[in-house]
């Protein structure tokens, strides 16, 4: 009778859970006029330089990087949890792709057997960052260590692999392959980064919204218990969360490398915080349950807009970035728990 009566209050706050995020279009509409203002305030105050064609451009191509990290941090957010290993992941990754197309293409080879052995070296990095993401799922799901601190150690973990590997320095002289696809421009305006982007959005938006596994996912973030005893395999979702978190790091690690044309164990060090600030900018929930791909989208563009605005201007330094940064997910998350307090009520009282 005690489980029954866990499992019906297990669904009762699920159920109140969703309902304080259930005005998803209201959370668009405010995002997309974020977007707006934010777009329309640096072209208006810069026109000569933001609104030319070469820097909308670069603006498309640089947001992937941490983009595709964000997707991955959503999903792992949404189940509850959080990934902190998706830089050391991505870089890791990274590495050993590099290395294994430079032990593999020597100069003057074909561009036939070049291109195999790229597609060779993307999926040895996918399948890096789903050991990874293994790795993280099974610190979480198998020991029971909280997310942040399995992360946490294995991102430690990682990264100490990957400064081992590279003895602390960065891997340079890859075959040009990698740098001539990953930063090739179709029709001068679109970026093949932007494209990646766009293809990983797509395809985590249909597992979480044309798929059991999104339903099961939502459900565990809401509550665990609940969806334990209703007869959901958490363990299972935990690994496909956190693999697929891998893997779309892996996916930005060969980006990054291929931006620089080197990899380095310390490459986007602070994608992390952004790709957390953009989670709860676009609306995921902190303790899990609530967090859509458009939400997402949408901060990611805002987040971009607004750092390449800072780059600018002169007069703000890079040195100040992270703690506006900082600022911006303290003042989001503090206006998210207003928010949804006052839901709370309203669904109480109701």
């Amino acid at each position: 009778m005690s489980k029954i009566n866990e499992v019906k209050k297990g669904f009762s706050l699920a159920h109140m859970r969703l309902a304080d995020f259930l005005p998803h279009d209201q959370n668009i509409k405010r995002l997309s006029f974020i977007l707006l203002i934010s777009f329309l305030g640096i072209a208006m105050l810069q026109p000569h330089i933001f609104l030319t064609k070469d820097y909308l451009v670069s603006v498309l191509y640089l947001f992937p990087e941490f983009g595709i990290l964000a997707l991955g941090m959503m999903l792992c957010m949404i189940s509850g949890g959080i990934d902190l290993s998706v830089v050391a992941t991505a870089n890791f990754s990274g590495i050993l792709s590099c290395i294994f197309l430079m032990r593999t293409i020597p100069e003057g080879t074909s561009t036939a057997y070049s291109a195999v052995m790229l597609l060779c070296a993307i999926i040895l990095s996918l399948l890096i960052g789903l050991a990874c993401g293994a790795l993280s799922a099974t610190l979480i799901a198998k020991i029971g260590i909280p997310p942040m601190l399995a992360t946490l150690g294995s991102s430690d973990l990682i990264m100490g692999a990957a400064i081992a590997l590279t003895k602390g320095s960065s891997i340079s002289n890859i075959p040009p392959i990698l740098s001539t696809v990953g930063t090739h421009t179709l029709f001068g305006i679109f970026p093949v980064t932007l494209l990646v982007f766009i293809l990983c959005a797509v395809m985590v938006a249909i597992l979480m919204n044309k798929k059991t596994y999104g339903y099961k996912l939502y459900m565990m973030g809401s509550n665990a218990t609940a969806s334990e005893f209703s007869g959901v395999d958490n363990v299972k979702v935990i690994f496909k969360t956190y693999m697929t978190s891998g893997l779309l790091a892996s996916i930005s690690g060969l980006l990054m490398c291929a931006r620089f044309n080197s990899a380095r164990a310390d490459f986007g060090s602070s994608y992390t915080m952004q790709a957390i600030l953009i989670c709860v900018l676009g609306g995921v929930n902190p303790n899990g349950g609530f967090g859509t791909v458009t939400g997402v989208t949408l901060a990611i563009l805002i987040l971009q807009i607004l750092s390449s605005g800072f780059n600018i201007f002169p007069g703000i330094s890079n040195f100040y970035r992270d703690l506006i940064w900082g600022m911006v997910l303290l003042i989001v998350m503090a206006y998210n728990y207003i928010s949804n307090n006052r839901s709370n009520r309203k669904v109480k009282t109701n």
